[in-house]
């Protein structure tokens, strides 16, 4: 998709046909016949060719967007090609050579000596290439764990040991530094289960299984996960994380949870992938307890401290509120989906609601916001009274005296509901007059309605809910947002947060303001 050629997509093409060649010598007539020897073969030994030629001489490769020379992306090479060179026996590729009745009988075991020469150099640039991200610590140590094993010469334990030394970024919560659910939580899970069964890291286990029990408060009733914590790319997006598949299974069978067990396979119900890691593990492990699939709990209200957040699931709906962000709350009900909630007001470039402190008794969480982002604001800056060269004008705002005004401080409460949930936003501090408003941003794809009017808005679209009730329908599926306000009519209210892939609905207000709004929850 970025129109380059990826040496990591092709290590995972060689190591596949390496793997399945291999997989067909041992268990003849399981393994399915197509594609053809030959053609394995043949894209086996392109996929080398081309492999050999990027490979920079610290045995390294890139990935082609932003790492090069990378040893972080040699540590998820390493993870994809060790486990297939394992399986892999020259003798028993030979002869399913012959019976494939190709032209070279060798060109099996030449295939796979090939990408153990290719895996050797790769471990060495590995071990002595460092990293720039939390799980990279991880990912590197697992592909030298699976290199180490395959060339012991290449003595991986020193650089393995000290990246384990630094500790594993777990917070009270379980959550990795990173707080990916929907990407990087597999991967770290994926990688530590490696050095947990190669002997390096016998607590690996458990510190995989915390993150798991942290993430199984985050799936939807659809499968997709809450990503809204994250800090990496997978931000704001919905989807079923098929990698969490292979972490449950794996984890489940090492830890013996059959809870774990049941929730890999309702994930794969949903959304089946990563069959080659599930491939090995059955392969290492044998096959799992018929164990039926088992959604992770449908109804309990959750506070994460460290994470600053309130998670509540009830059946088909579930909710989450953030601090620390200007997304304040995230709503599924069904088909139905509020991906955003945020207050804004135009106040000296301070006045984005993010709550620096979160408050949780019950089912009601308070997000209070201090309104003191920035050094200087609110305020203004007063002369120095000498010259200010302009090169200089940044480094001695900090000389300047303040005139300073009282800041925008406020509070959002969210009360949970039998049949929605409850807000009130009221101001605390700050100056009177000053614009403000909530927004609330739906996915494109629903169709709003009121008293008078009923359509389907595009994303980019702003509606102003000037009084009472509008819903938005997805489906069967209904958000009713009662509480409408008209203040102002600021389409893109200055230094608010603009939301073009989203439909925004917008309820006003000049501060001071105490306002209630209820979202009520219909359908299905």
């Amino acid at each position: 998709d970025w129109g380059l050629d990826d040496p990591g997509g092709t290590a995972s093409l060689a190591s596949l046909c390496v793997w399945l060649t291999a997989m067909r010598a041992r268990f003849p007539g399981i393994v399915p016949e197509s594609p053809s020897g030959d053609t394995l073969l043949n894209a086996g030994s392109r996929a080398l060719d081309y492999l050999e030629t990027v490979q920079r001489p610290s045995g390294l490769t890139d990935l082609r967007d932003c790492n090069f020379d990378s040893s972080p992306d040699a540590g998820f090479i390493l993870q994809v090609v060790c486990p297939a060179l394992r399986q892999t026996q020259p003798s028993s590729l030979a002869e399913e050579g012959r019976q494939r009745g190709t032209s070279a009988p060798g060109r099996c075991g030449e295939m796979a000596t090939r990408l153990f020469e290719f895996a050797r150099r790769m471990t060495v640039g590995a071990r002595d290439g460092g990293f720039h991200t939390p799980n990279h610590r991880w990912v590197i140590s697992a592909g030298l764990a699976l290199g180490g094993k395959l060339f012991p010469e290449t003595k991986v334990s020193p650089t393995i040991q000290s990246y384990l030394a630094e500790g594993f970024d777990l917070n009270a919560d379980g959550a990795w530094i990173e707080r990916s659910a929907g990407v990087y939580d597999a991967i770290c899970a994926r990688a530590l289960l490696h050095l947990h069964v190669e002997g390096y890291a016998p607590d690996a286990l458990d510190a995989v299984c915390r993150n798991l029990d942290l993430n199984l408060a985050l799936f939807h009733a659809d499968g997709t996960i809450e990503t809204g914590l994250s800090r990496r790319q997978d931000y704001g997006t919905r989807s079923v994380p098929g990698g969490l598949i292979s972490a449950y299974l794996w984890a489940g069978l090492l830890a013996k949870n059959e809870r774990y067990l049941g929730v890999a396979r309702w994930l794969y119900e949903k959304q089946p992938s990563d069959y080659f890691t599930l491939a090995n593990i059955v392969l290492a492990h044998g096959e799992p307890p018929d164990i039926p699939a088992q959604a992770p709990a449908e109804r309990f209200t959750r506070h994460f401290p460290a994470l600053g957040a309130l998670r509540v699931r009830d059946g088909k709906t579930s909710a989450t509120v953030f601090s620390g962000t200007t997304r304040l709350l995230h709503l599924v009900h069904g088909q139905a989906e509020l991906a955003s909630l945020k207050i804004s007001q135009s106040y000296f470039g301070v006045g984005n609601f993010v709550g620096d402190a979160l408050t949780v008794v019950g089912e009601t969480a308070t997000l209070r916001s201090e309104g003191l982002s920035r050094p200087l604001r609110p305020g203004y800056e007063q002369p120095l009274g000498r010259p200010v060269p302009p090169e200089d004008y940044m480094a001695m705002r900090a000389e300047r005296a303040v005139r300073r005004v009282p800041p925008c401080t406020s509070e959002l409460t969210v009360e949970r509901l039998d049949d929605g949930f409850r807000l009130r936003y009221k101001t605390l501090d700050g100056l009177d007059r000053v614009p403000a408003q909530l927004a609330f941003d739906f996915p494109e794809g629903g169709v709003w309605e009121t008293d008078d009017t009923c359509f389907s808005p595009r994303a980019g679209q702003v509606i102003f809910l000037r009084r009472g009730a509008g819903v938005m329908r997805f489906g069967r599926d209904a958000i009713t947002i009662d509480g409408g306000a008209d203040a102002h009519r600021m389409v893109a209210m200055r230094d608010a947060e603009a939301a073009p892939g989203f439909v925004r609905v917008l309820l006003t207000f000049v501060t001071p303001l105490d306002h209630r709004v209820t979202l009520r929850l219909s359908g299905g």
